[in-house]
Parts: C-alpha cells; structure tokens; sequence
C-alpha cells in the first residue's frame, strides 16, 4: 500500500499557479486500501483490504492506530460504492484512500489516546496511476467528510501572508493542490501561531521540519 508522500514548503516559484487550498488538519496520516477484487468476494468488508498509518501497517488491535480502522469503516463505508459504480474508477483495481486521524487535543502528531478521535479524508491514489486531481476529488467526495476548501484561485504573496498571520481562522495551515500536464503537484503553507507552538513545545529545530 503506498505510503504517503511528504507535503514540501511552499515557495515563490509557485506564484501564478492555479490551487485549490485545502484546510490542513493537525493529525496523524492513516491510510486504507480498498480492493476491487476483494469487494465483489464479499460486502463484509466492503472491499478495504489494508490499513496503516504513515509509516507502518495496522496489523493488529495492540497498535493504538488500529481504533481508527471502525472510525473509517462507520464513517465511510459508502467508498465502496462510490468505487465500484462511478465511471472515473473501472478498471482500477486498487486505490489507496488518505485520512488525517485526529483528536481535539491532537498536535503535530501525537494524541491524547483516552480521548474520541475521527478521520478526515482528503486523498485518493489511483493504483498505477496519479493522485485524482483536486477538482474531481470535491466533485466525487464532496458530499463526505474531506477537508475544507478555504482558496481556490491564483497562489501570490497576498495568500501566504493570510496563511501565515491567520486571517483565514485556521488551526494549522493550508494545503495547496495544483494540476501540472495531469501531474498533481502539492505543497503547504503553515500558520506562524501554529509553527510557534511547535517550537515552544518540541523546539526550533522541530518547527523547521514543519
């Protein structure tokens, strides 16, 4: 199951491009894999095969990821429909779903895990293909729960600095999509009271990660 990339800085050479800005949620990647095969064996499972959150597999309940396996089922159990019957997905026989799992007192990754959590899904890879492009994303997964689209329009210097001093209420940031010769191409742009809580909790050089 592919992982998920890691989401680059923002940077000037970007400015002209046309984006879809997306609200970033501050969680941890959790991703699923549904099966097409898998799917017309059985409605049990309603064809998600694998999960797993960045950089491992869920294999069993001890992982403490492993709760948001039924927090994805529940919440998106209609994913495998949407697969099966849209016109945009024959053919594919796999397609890798992307979540952020989160809690209310979530932060740069780590969670609170005595509290409830949710997942919030804002991608989809196509199997030996390319990430669906933003536009379809919204089109097809609107009417679910995906992150909110706070931009869409020209990337300038007017933006980022809405980004940065927060003007456009956000927790932690922004994720920028544009589309380039069918490549979809992505980068973020952070709030500085976002980035300044990292860097009073965990230090400068884990905010200059971010």
């Amino acid at each position: 199951m592919k992982a998920y990339h890691s989401i680059e800085k923002w940077c000037p050479e970007y400015f002209g491009d046309h984006v879809f800005g997306f609200d970033k949620i501050d969680g941890s990647n959790f991703r699923v894999e549904w099966d097409r095969k898998l799917s017309k064996k059985t409605h049990f499972t309603l064809g998600f095969r694998k999960f797993g959150s960045r950089n491992q597999m869920i294999n069993n309940m001890n992982n403490p990821f492993a709760k948001g396996i039924e927090i994805f089922k529940d919440k998106y159990f209609e994913l495998d429909r949407i697969f099966n019957e849209n016109k945009r997905f024959r053919g594919i026989e796999r397609i890798t779903i992307y979540g952020e799992f989160f809690g209310e007192n979530s932060f740069a990754g780590t969670h609170d895990w005595n509290e409830d959590h949710d997942i919030k899904m804002f991608d989809v890879f196509l199997y030996k293909k390319r990430y669906l492009p933003p536009a379809e994303f919204i089109k097809i997964f609107g009417h679910l729960d995906i992150p909110k689209l706070v931009y869409q329009g020209t990337f300038c210097e007017q933006l980022v600095e809405d980004i940065e001093t927060n003007k456009l209420g956000l927790n932690e940031g922004v994720v920028c999509k544009s589309v380039n010769e069918g490549v979809v191409e992505m980068f973020k742009v952070k709030t500085n009271e976002w980035l300044n809580k990292v860097r009073e909790k965990f230090g400068v050089q884990k905010m200059l990660e971010y």
